[in-house]
């Protein structure tokens, strides 16, 4: 693209008239006209202050070194994917902040940073209204101006999410109606148009995604059951995982195991069932520790069930804060609340606030 190309490109990507950019240049509209038809060039003194006015630089306008800015990006980008797997994400804020000065006008840098505001927002209570405020600017701006459908559609969920944790759902669904339906998409249609292993494979992801999706819309329902009684809607997740995952080879989703456990606990503290609370808790536990225990071994787990036998599950991928023993300190803050007062003196439940506490010693311990 030669600067002409450039030129062109930054002043529609502003919403500029070539006569706007003419009278904020001091020169006239056919001088623009010009430039933008490669008939002439900016005079070279001219470039720094066209670079500074659309926030680029010199060598972007004049398109040098093009290589040579993909290669720094994408270890810019290498770099950040390593940290979101060790769950950094302060890091990853400022690496990506600083390459945004340098390259603003970069989609993989943007929507990283995006989904670094979004994480921050509900990871850190005392910043997320600051860090929603961020993400919002962002995705909009993504959605204003970037070409690539996949990054689009990113910045359209975070805006679903906070619009709808906000409870300004007008907005929301304004996003939503934008959105093809659930079996119009890449992953729905991918197995008819391979063959082979690639086939088996994008089939199974869809299995795996099912399990994902029914968790998600199961807990936002299952309150509508009577008190006492929700611990049965609950469990079908666990019904439909283990269809799925019949040898028991659950991966990251033991830890939606141990949230669906817990959510029944506290169901059935509400009736003073203390025999299915204490079970639901053991349960609850268990399952957390498999799922910390896995991400700390950060092994490669090979899945045996048949629906999903060739598929893969990566715990270096599953952290989404930036400290895994935050699902121990979450696990031990479900415990102190009133509900599980009656059978806080029973053995079994200090028994397992022991466990939990000595657990997250150990991890804390490796982490450090």
């Amino acid at each position: 693209m030669n600067i002409g190309q450039k030129i062109k490109q930054l002043r529609q990507e502003n919403d500029l008239t070539q006569e706007e950019l003419a009278e904020q240049l001091g020169v006239n509209f056919q001088a623009v006209s010009r430039w933008e038809n490669s008939t002439t060039y900016p005079d070279i003194t001219m470039l720094p202050i066209i670079a500074s006015m659309f926030n680029v630089t010199v060598d972007y306008l004049l398109d040098m070194d093009s290589y040579k800015i993909k290669e720094e990006i994408d270890k810019i980008i290498e770099q950040v994917d390593l940290l979101f797997n060790e769950g950094k994400t302060k890091e990853r804020e400022v690496i990506l902040e600083n390459a945004l000065k340098k390259y603003p006008n970069n989609w993989n840098i943007k929507y990283r940073l995006m989904g670094v505001y979004f994480t921050i927002s509900f990871t850190y209570i005392e910043y997320q209204e600051e860090y929603e405020q961020k993400t919002i600017k962002l995705a909009n701006n993504i959605l204003e101006k970037c070409l690539d459908d996949s990054i689009r559609y990113l910045a359209m969920q975070q805006l679903i999410l906070i619009y709808t944790g906000r409870k300004e759902l007008d907005k929301a669904k304004a996003i939503v109606e934008k959105l093809p339906n659930m079996i119009v998409t890449r992953d729905w249609f991918w197995p008819d148009v391979v063959t082979g292993v690639e086939r088996i494979k994008a089939t199974q992801q869809i299995f795996s995604n099912l399990v994902e999706l029914f968790y998600s819309k199961l807990i936002t329902t299952y309150g509508r059951a009577e008190v006492g009684k929700r611990d049965m809607q609950l469990l079908k997740y666990k019904e439909f995982l283990d269809i799925v995952f019949e040898n028991g080879d659950y991966g990251f989703n033991h830890c939606r195991i141990s949230d669906i456990y817990m959510r029944c606990a506290k169901d059935q503290a509400q009736i003073m069932n203390k025999e299915k609370t204490l079970d639901y808790i053991k349960k609850s536990y268990f399952h957390i520790r498999e799922f910390v225990i896995m991400y700390i071994n950060k092994e490669i787990l090979k899945n045996t069930s048949f629906l999903v036998d060739r598929l893969e599950d990566d715990p270096t991928k599953w952290a989404f804060n930036s400290d895994i023993n935050e699902h121990y300190k979450e696990f031990l803050n479900d415990l102190k609340i009133e509900i599980f007062d009656f059978a806080r003196e029973d053995e079994e439940f200090q028994q397992i606030v022991e466990k939990l506490q000595i657990q997250l010693h150990n991890t804390e311990s490796l982490t450090i």
